[in-house]
């Protein structure tokens, strides 16, 4: 309004320029309403020609509008099964004309590389709309492997994860817990709720159970699940910002901008892979250079071919066979930590 006005002498009130707005983004990407019927044309095409994908529309059965939607690509599918059985969800609102939600999941491959496995439209995270997703999630993923399911605790996700994955672990973001915690505690002295909420870290990243029970002698036991030291969110919030300006699209145009930034995303990294010359995947390469060199003083004994004792600080005992380490971050990790190194 203020650029009209100055640069042309218009005095037009924000409805008129709300509409030029709308107008304009309408010839650019075309209609919102137009782009649901799109939907259909869009499901066709990639059954077609993306032979292996899997998508789905959803319409309500009296009015026949639009209800849900949901994709997962043949190239994401395929790929999945070479990264972590670890999956991270979240739910992101969209901005267009109809407001609705973009359900997703998100996988971290060999390189710690972010991976989006699945994604859907729904109108908001009720524990249906959750439902039906991860019953389309179960027709695309490899059911043979234990997966650990890492949320922020959305109250339909895990009253319908526990109805279709009953088996699965569950994970929970640390920074939400905490924010919990702090919510449950309110009326306290700021800087004694502050060192609680604090302390929660602690008690989460500490390995052996020893360690933790020193720190919170009362906790109940709980099945944790198999997450490789993953506590935060970033993997979805990550996705959340890849696609921030996408988010304003029509859906149809937004489901297949998505598409577009998959394959760029796949080329990039195909590309450095081609230039990878270990078997190890460069981020966790160093990780294991790094850990041999800053620890190769440590001594250790040998008990048998598999069984070895690094005299670190304090000394622990390595399990090759097993993949055991005493101070338990390779079974937290899935990662050799610097004892299995030294041994080896």
């Amino acid at each position: 309004m203020t650029i009209l006005k100055r640069d042309y002498g218009l005095d037009v009130s924000y409805y008129v320029v709300w509409l030029g707005v709308e107008k304009a983004k309408a010839v650019i990407n075309e209609n919102h309403l137009l782009s649901f019927d799109q939907l259909r044309w869009y499901l066709a095409t990639v059954m077609r020609y993306n032979l292996g994908s899997y998508v789905n529309i959803d319409y309500h059965a009296s009015s026949q509008q639009f209800c849900r939607f949901f994709v997962s690509f043949v190239v994401c599918i395929f790929w999945y099964n070479s990264c972590r059985p670890l999956l991270f969800f979240d739910g992101t609102f969209l901005k267009g004309k109809y407001k609705s939600q973009l359900l997703a999941t998100m996988a971290k491959d060999g390189n710690n590389g972010l991976f989006l496995v699945t994604f859907a439209i729904v109108d908001s995270e009720t524990t249906t709309n959750w439902l039906w997703f991860l019953h389309k999630l179960g027709k695309v993923i490899n059911g043979k492997r234990q997966i650990t399911f890492i949320s922020n605790r959305n109250l339909g996700l895990l009253e319908a994860m526990s109805k279709v994955f009953p088996s699965a672990h569950q994970g929970y973001y640390l920074q939400h817990l905490k924010n919990n915690l702090r919510d449950r505690i309110k009326g306290i002295d700021n800087a004694f709720r502050d060192r609680l909420v604090s302390s929660l870290g602690d008690y989460a990243y500490e390995p052996t159970m020893v360690g933790f029970y020193e720190k919170l002698e009362k906790l109940k036991e709980e099945e944790w699940g198999m997450r490789y030291g993953e506590m935060t969110s970033n993997a979805a919030e990550s996705f959340n910002n890849w696609i921030k300006e996408t988010r304003n699209l029509p859906i149809t145009q937004m489901v297949d901008t998505i598409h577009t930034q998959l394959m760029r995303q796949m080329s990039a990294r195909r590309n450095q892979a081609n230039k990878w010359n270990e078997l190890i995947c460069p981020t966790f390469e160093t990780m294991l250079l790094d850990s041999f060199n800053d620890n190769r003083s440590w001594q250790v004994s040998k008990a048998n071919e598999d069984v070895f004792e690094v005299h670190s600080i304090p000394s622990v005992m390595v399990d090759i066979a097993r993949c055991t380490c005493s101070c338990f971050k390779w079974q937290i990790n899935g990662f050799p930590c610097n004892h299995v190194v030294i041994g080896i």
